[in-house]
Parts: C-alpha cells; structure tokens; sequence
C-alpha cells in the first residue's frame, strides 16, 4: 500500500472579527469546491467547475439542554491539509482505491445567547475529485461535557427544481421513485403516520445540468443514522433516527466526532457507480488479521418458502429448514465449488412461536441456540458440510443474541466451527442499534466469524471497519417476489444500481431460475422472479456482495441453462469499469479478477441493443476468448439464455441485443 502521510499545508488563527467570513477547499484537480461562510449563520455551498451544485445551506447541531451550534457561529482559526494516498481492499470492487483529497478544518465559536459561555466547536471538511465530504466535532473545549443531540440543523439546499430519485420511505428495504425535487412529499404517504412529515432514507440521487450528485453519510459508528425530509421547494433537511429510550437523537461525551455527510458526484450516472467514497471515508480496518475472511457465494434454501406460508413441506426434490433440504443444498455448492450454505431461520427451539409475533414477539420465549428443534441437527450439518468442503453461516434473530449473550453465542458457534452468522431483524438505525452492531462485528470479529446482517440500515462504510461484514440487505431484494406487489420489477432492480447500491455491499439474493415476463408473473412457491434469465445472471456481477447468496434451489438450477457462468464466479474485484449507464434505462458494467474479466448489462422495460466499447482489455491484440449468456430471440420466453463460446479476434466492440427486463452476462478470458 502506498502512503502519503496528511500534511499541514498552513494554520491559521485570528480573532473571530478578524478572520475572513468564508473558507474553501478545493478538490486536487481543482474542479470541485466546498465553501464554508460564517456570514448570518454556518452555511455551505459546493461548485463543480465554479458553477453552484449545492447552493447556500444551512449547518448546525441543536442541543437538548437549549444550545444549538452554527446559528451564530463564527470561524476563529483553520487547518488546511492533504492526502495523495491509496488503501488496499481486498473485499471490494477494486483492489486500489485512491485515497486523494485536501482538508479543511474550521475551528468555530458559537456566542448565541443559548451558548453561555460561548462554545468551541470545529467543522472537518474534505474535496476529493469524486465528491465532497463535512462532520461535525465536537472537542472537549465545547464544554458540552455528556451531551443529548435534539436534532441536527444540516440541510442540503440545490440551486433548482432537479430530477431525483428519492425513496419511499424511511426503511432500507424500499423502492426509489423519479420526482422533481420540489415534488417530495411534505408529510409521510403511509396512512399509519399520517400528518408526520415525510421522512427518507439515503441515499438521495440528482440530476443537475452538470453531474449526478447522491446525497449519503459516511463512519456511522456511534451516532444516529441519517434520513431526509424535504425542507423547501428545493432543498432537505437532515432527520436524525430518535433514540430507542426517548433521549434525543445521540447521547455521548466529547470528544466526539459525527458521521461524515457525503455529497458523491459524478459526471455521469456511471461515474457513481464505482464511487468508492463511502468506504474511503469509513474508519479504516479494525481487524489486524483478515486472514480467514474468506468471500465467496453461498447456497440458500429459504427462498423456497413465504412467510407464514403453508404449502406442503416438500416440493418437488427440495422444500427447505431440514437435514435433508440443508444436504441437497451443501451437495450442489460442493457440485458448483461454492463454498458456503445457510441455515436460516426456524431452525432452533421457540423459532415456531415466532410466527404470530415475529418482528416483537413480546409474550414469546426467547430461542436457545443450543437446542436445535427436531428437524435440524446443526453439528452433524457443520461436519457433513465440512467433508464436502462447504461451510455454513447459521441464522439468528438479534434478540435472541441479546438474550443469550452476543459474545457466548458466538464462541459457541465458532467452536462448533461455522464461518458465519446472518443476523436478522436489527430494526432501525438509532444510537443504539448501530452501536449493537458495531458490538457484534467486534465480537465475531474475535471469534473469527464472519457477518450477513438482515433487516437492518443502509450500508456506511462499517464494512471497511470490519471486513468480517461481508454483507448485509437493507435493500429490497428478491424475496420480495415471495411477497406480492409486484415491486421487484425491472424499473426498481435498474435503478438500485444509482441508489442504494451506492453505498455500500448488498445480499440482494439474484438467481432466480423461474422467469418470467411481468405480465405472467405470479406470487407462486417456489418462487418465481420478474425480467429473463440472463438479467438475474447479470445482478450477480451488478450488484457487489462479497457474500453472493444465490436465491434458488438444486432442482432449479441443475443442468440448467446458464447455470455454468456461477462455476467460478468471484465475488470480490480488482477492477470495476463502467462501460455505459443511464437511470432506469441500462448498465453495462466489467469486473475484473485476476485477468478474467466479467462483463454484465441489463436494461429496462424496452429491448435494447447496446453497443458496448472493449477499450478496457487494453493492447493484448486479439488474444481474448468470450463465453456469453444472452438473452434468447423471443420475449416470451424468459427462461432461454444463448450460450456461446468464441475467440474475440481483433473485435474491440460488443453488440448486445437485450430483450424487454433483459440482461447479459459474459466472462472474458485469456487464450
């Protein structure tokens, strides 16, 4: 890893009526600008080629105790600094990532009649060529000693009334629906909060004349999380989640420091897509040893029920939740070369009383990992998978683990010698639920297992912090077909690549063999997915999970077409290239591992031809061999994929032709 430690590029410290009202920092190729003003109030903007991007917005923290910081700030003292650095990841989508960016940090005092005495604070802000970046600190010199956050004053104000993308709601599991800005709605949809104002999760993606700005946060590890409401024609303001105990927001001690609020910006959709800020900004690794944090894709036999559903327990070879399910499915990873399997849910004492009551059950007992119901014998699972060389990731509901002791429930799980767990139902993203998290990484991380998170906040980076968080959901993915309501269909799967796949690794579970067109879509067990066959081949390289979880069963994917591209597949990068995207329209995208590259596109509700340059094989001549999975000639018939195999000659450019909700997946290769 290359390092180029910050250096102090100059200190200044005047009198508050002395100093200059604004401040700059500027990107280090000097196209982006972030522009901190102390004049009626601490504000920002930001410029991209000196044009506004951000305009005029509003910064701040409101205490509960009455004071509130920024209203009547004023900038005492600065820092500048830079960085020209790479860090190494080898769990991400590429193995180099440019740590490059100049700092500013702004020493303030808030002389507000709420602040007596007046209190000291600071703003960090950072430009990097790819984005811009500001949190707040909080040094002992505030004199806030324990403090209660009320609300945080932050907004994020655009010069226009911009397209964006913005979620339907506060949860991470959500579509993201095309509004105009001043189109947000004012007061929450859902009929259950009614008259509440509507409240957003990250991140927000615009289109201005000059770049794709996606507004997100960053170090979430002991703070509250971040959401938006809008709070103007134009313009939102930060919702911090309320604490679970009613305290405010965020109760701490400083020194303390909050998340980074983000601003990823992109000349082009694609440019975000590769954005690799949210890590970059993350706290780097805590994990001295990532030794044995292995990625790869795992075999999952959930996706064969519903929830509360009661079909019939077996279904052709497989039904799913015991030790012969849980068999088929280690034989066909050990077939397929993957190296992990699930145990999902139901499969410990008092999981079945979870089914009137599953999200609170608060009459229930709380289940024992150590008594496996009837069904499941999960050491003599652990041992037959290790003989195929498959191992297992184990499933358990959060609550359980406070009950029983995260730590105890994890050493017993590592000596019983599975490689991970997946975690479920962690709520929101409160204080308090993000430092559980944080808690639980660390102790996994000590007992050498690694982490799927389910039900729980958008990605922040946490995943630098700890490796071993190989992936988690906060999205809506597809199990949501099981589901009903028709939400997983080719608009919403196009546009999370823009949104929430910004931030950060995501257990979408592709895979589905049963496709179907929309229009024959049913909600069926097992079950069936929207769009053809080669679109769910080419999530798996769209969507990055180091974890890759594919949805299907052995009865569906054996000896089927298409099946063949998951022998093999990495799930971790050296290279990602973006070939050509455009929001809920397509996008091409090329992978590299080692020196295969995997190419993958998938479009939208119209067929497409898109003709896709090679430029990134570079100069090695015609030396290429292509093996292809394509959509088939007929519409209705999704479950057709074209497999071809041919050298690439001096071809340079690919044409593919992708039916409607199409995809297409390819693995270039050296000859």
């Amino acid at each position: 890893m290359r390092f180029v430690p910050i250096l102090l590029a100059s200190t200044a410290l005047l009198t508050a009526s002395a100093f200059a009202a604004e401040q700059r920092v500027t990107s280090p190729n000097g196209k982006l600008a972030l522009i901190v003003s102390d004049a009626a109030g601490l504000h920002y903007r930001v410029e991209l080629d000196g044009k506004p991007l951000v305009a005029d917005s509003v910064l701040g923290l409101a205490f509960a105790d009455g004071t509130t910081l920024g209203p009547a700030a004023k900038i005492t003292a600065s820092k500048t600094a830079a960085r020209d650095a790479t860090w190494d990841d080898p769990f991400g989508q590429r193995r180099t990532v440019p740590d490059r960016f100049r700092e500013l940090r702004l020493e303030l005092r808030d002389a507000a009649a709420s602040a007596k005495p007046a209190r000291a604070f600071a703003l960090v802000a950072r430009a990097y060529d790819n984005g811009v970046a500001f949190r707040y600190d909080l040094p002992e010199a505030s004199g806030l000693g324990e403090f209660t956050l009320q609300r945080e004053l932050t907004e994020f104000h655009f010069p226009a009334d911009y397209r964006a993308w913005v979620a339907d709601s506060d949860g991470a599991e959500t579509t993201y629906r095309e509004h105009k800005l001043s189109a947000i709605p004012l007061e929450s949809p859902d009929k259950r909060h009614q008259g509440q104002p509507f409240r957003f999760v990250l991140p927000l993606l615009v289109q201005t004349p000059a770049a794709y700005v996606a507004v997100a946060e960053s170090d979430l590890l002991d703070w509250a999380g971040l959401a938006l409401a809008r709070s103007g024609e134009t313009a939102v303001r930060a919702e911090l989640t309320p604490r679970q105990d009613k305290r405010g927001v965020v109760v701490g001690r400083v020194p303390m420091v909050s998340p980074w609020r983000v601003l990823m910006v992109g000349r082009t959709a694609g440019d975000l897509v590769v954005n690799d800020l949210i890590a970059t900004l993350a706290t780097p690794s805590r994990v001295a040893d990532t030794t044995w944090i292995k990625p790869g894709i795992s075999a999952w036999d959930a996706w064969w029920t519903g929830v509360n559903s009661s079909q019939p327990k077996y279904t052709g070879l497989t039904a799913r939740g015991d030790n012969r399910s849980h068999r088929e499915y280690i034989d066909f990873a050990s077939e397929m070369g993957w190296p992990y399997q699930i145990v999902d849910w139901y499969w410990y004492e008092h999981m079945t009383d979870w089914k009137k009551n599953l999200f609170s059950r608060p009459n229930n007992p709380s289940g024992d990992f150590t008594k496996s119901v009837p069904d499941i014998d999960l050491p003599g699972l652990v041992k037959y998978a290790r003989a195929k060389n498959v191992h297992l990731f184990v499933w358990g509901h959060s609550l359980d683990l406070k009950t029983a002791g995260v730590d105890k429930t994890l050493a017993y799980f590592a000596a019983m010698g599975v490689a991970g767990v997946k975690i479920d139902f962690i709520g929101g993203d409160s204080q308090e639920a993000v430092q559980w998290c944080v808690g639980t990484l660390e102790a996994a991380a000590r007992h050498h297992l690694m982490v799927d998170f389910h039900g729980i906040f958008k990605p922040t980076g946490i995943a630098r912090t700890y490796p071993n968080f190989v992936t988690q959901e906060g999205v809506l993915g597809n199990e949501y077909n099981k589901l009903g309501g028709n939400r997983v269909d080719a608009r919403h799967t196009l546009i999370l690549p823009f949104t929430r796949g910004l931030l950060g690794p995501m257990d979408f579970t592709p895979g589905g063999f049963l496709n179907r067109t929309p229009s024959a879509f049913k909600v069926t067990y097992p079950a069936q997915v929207m769009g053809t066959r080669a679109r769910q081949l080419a999530m798996t390289i769209v969507y990055f999970s180091p974890l890759l979880v594919l949805c299907d069963s052995p009865a569906n994917y054996r000896g089927q077409p298409g099946v063949e591209f998951f022998r093999g597949l990495p799930t971790v990068w050296d290279e990602s290239v973006v070939l050509s995207a455009e929001v809920d329209k397509h996008i091409v995208i090329a992978r590299r591992s080692g020196e295969r590259w995997y190419v993958a596109a998938m479009n939208g509700a119209d067929a497409a031809t898109l003709d896709v340059p090679l430029d990134f094989l570079g100069t090695r001549g015609g030396d290429w061999s292509l093996r292809e999975f394509a959509d088939g000639t007929d519409p209705a018939a999704p479950e057709t994929v074209v497999e071809k195999t041919r050298a690439l000659g001096d071809t340079r450019t690919l044409s593919l032709r992708l039916q409607p909700d199409g995809g297409y997946a390819a693995v270039i290769t050296p000859r």
